[in-house]
């Protein structure tokens, strides 16, 4: 029985994507506590946090990824499995650490702290791993894999969520140990990877080497110094002389930009409304917030992964980014709408509660299914524009800019909530046709640039 589905894949590939496959069981454990936004939920209830700390906890997530492009420079000429091994150690260590964090109010504190680091390291882990498939699964079915693997993180973390929201509705500090025992299943996926190899790593190796000594190009293929790496002058030169230099790619981070303004400025609202809004009398508070922010939308993005990765082969990322953005935009609608409801309780009545749960229950479906593209995209979108030894620069570069946003929007967004209540999902959706349009833009771009070429 093929459960994995490795034999319909080209024979070249099936070690690896097996190997990848045993590595994920056990990692999903781990990503499922330190990603998403189950830390926002334990410092609101656990550490009673209020709205500041809600928004330091729901930013973390996102903003670490502002490092990715240090871990992408990193992977420059240097074995990928190793910056992968070096950065996923780091996550689970940080994450073993939470078992000892005080049950105080500054214990809080102390918590998204220890979280934010462990989600530093993530984000090298994600870069690290992007530059892996860029080398061990072919092009023509790159989609399908990464949809796959995609798939099954996204399955075993919705097990992991629900079991912790259980474990912290039955003992709100369950985080001294529910913390600590995903990093031992951490430590067994880190193990279980040391068996892939790494196909082409070692003769593009021996090009960079060549080509470094020959001074060809030295700037871009040869290993970027520690020293360099941990200077952010240097870092962002490097970003800014490819953003300059590719204007396509300049396009395309701008589009990706705003859609991600426009998605996680309401993140830390939402998180705010159903913890000091709508479910403050409601028993299994942690179990039906979770469900709401995480596992619904990881179920709808399993059911849809693999939908979303054929389409990816078939139309390519520009066409496929703007059907993406239209899915996000009716996700923004329904949230604004639930938000609408809520901040005209008192002309509704007791009917708001099931009417609010039920509107961001749809949000959650839309976002769901968005996102199991929207991942796709974001995960192996950059390879479209990248030369093979610039691909992990690349991918830094726009998963640092996720950071950037991630870092800036849910603060704004929480002040904007403040400001001008329910009105915060128009200023979102906006964001949101923006994007949309740079999609089309590109999309027309490229195909008059096909359409001229001979």
């Amino acid at each position: 029985m093929d459960l994995c589905g490795v034999r319909q894949l080209p024979f070249l590939t099936r070690r690896n994507y097996y190997s990848e496959v045993l590595h994920l069981l056990p990692w999903g454990m781990l990503a499922g506590v330190v990603e998403g936004n189950i830390a926002a939920v334990v410092v609101a209830r656990t550490f009673a946090g209020g709205e500041l700390l809600i928004t330091v906890a729901t930013t973390t997530p996102i903003a670490a990824y502002l490092a990715s492009l240090m871990w992408g420079m990193l992977c420059v000429g240097r074995r990928k499995l190793r910056v992968f091994t070096l950065a996923a150690t780091g996550a689970l260590l940080c994450a073993a650490s939470v078992g000892l964090t005080p049950h105080t109010a500054v214990g809080g504190w102390y918590f998204a702290a220890q979280l934010a680091l462990a989600q530093f390291f993530m984000s090298g882990v994600v870069t690290a791993r992007t530059a892996l498939w860029k080398y061990n699964y072919p092009v023509e079915v790159r989609g399908r894999i990464t949809a796959r693997l995609q798939t099954l993180r996204a399955a075993l973390s919705v097990v992991v969520l629900v079991t912790a929201s259980c474990l912290f509705d039955y003992d709100n500090g369950a985080y001294r140990f529910v913390y600590p025992a995903a990093a031992l299943f951490g430590v067994l996926s880190v193990h279980l990877l040391q068996r892939m190899r790494v196909r082409g790593e070692r003769r593009e190796l021996r090009r960079q080497a060549c080509a470094a000594g020959e001074e060809l190009n030295a700037g871009l293929v040869e290993p970027f110094s520690l020293t360099t790496l941990l200077s952010p002058g240097q870092v962002l030169a490097n970003a800014f002389r490819i953003l300059r230099e590719d204007r396509p790619f300049r396009k395309y981070c701008t589009a990706q930009f705003l859609g991600g303004m426009a998605n996680i400025m309401v993140r830390a609202v939402v998180v705010a409304i159903l913890a000091n809004q709508l479910l403050t009398s409601i028993d299994h508070f942690y179990f039906i917030s979770i469900v709401l922010l995480d596992v619904l939308p990881r179920l709808l993005m399993i059911g849809s992964l693999g939908r979303w990765g054929r389409l990816f082969d078939r139309i390519g990322v520009l066409r496929f980014r703007i059907f993406n953005a239209v899915g996000w935009i009716l996700c923004l609608a329904a949230g604004g709408l639930a938000t609408f409801w809520i901040a005209h309780a008192d002309a509704i009545g007791p009917a708001v509660v099931p009417l609010a749960v039920g509107g961001f229950a749809v949000r959650a479906i839309l976002q769901g299914a968005t996102f199991a593209g929207g991942s796709l995209a974001w995960h192996i979108g950059h390879l479209h524009f990248a030369r093979p030894e610039e691909a992990e620069v690349y991918m830094g570069i726009h998963v640092s800019l996720t950071g950037l946003r991630g870092l800036l929007m849910p603060a704004l967004g929480i002040l904007l909530y403040g400001w001008i209540g329910w009105w915060v999902w128009i200023v979102a959706i906006g964001f949101g046709f923006l994007s949309l349009g740079g999609f089309i833009s590109l999309a027309r771009d490229e195909a008059k640039r096909n359409s001229d070429s001979p």
